[in-house]
């Protein structure tokens, strides 16, 4: 009964899967280069960066990195974000110190 029950689940997980729209991030990286991992090993964070912004056709999921320090440390980590995300996150920013002042943001257009 367990099994059957669990091959309930994994189709359902599966056919699922296959109704889920393809992102177009999704299909660039199908067509990405591929390389072992000993490769991965020796690159560095801007050429992985590099590589796989090559194979981005929106100009929205290309990453920028950056070095970090946290808040109460001295050590800096390196951070990854789509231009999508710091975009909405700067938007969000910008919002929430509008709210605070007691002013709404101008809606774009």
């Amino acid at each position: 009964m367990k099994n059957s029950f669990a091959a309930v689940i994994v189709l359902a997980l599966g056919l699922g899967g296959c109704a889920m729209p393809t992102s177009q991030a999704t299909k660039d990286l199908q067509v990405a280069p591929e390389f072992t991992e000993a490769e991965k090993a020796e690159m560095t964070t801007e050429e992985k960066t590099a590589i796989y912004n090559e194979t981005m056709s929106s100009k929205g999921d290309e990453l920028v990195c950056r070095r970090e320090k946290r808040v109460g440390s001295h050590m800096s980590t390196t951070v990854c974000y789509t231009r999508a995300e710091i975009a909405a996150d700067r938007k969000s920013a910008q919002e929430a110190m509008f709210e605070a002042k007691g002013r709404t943001l101008k809606p774009e257009g």
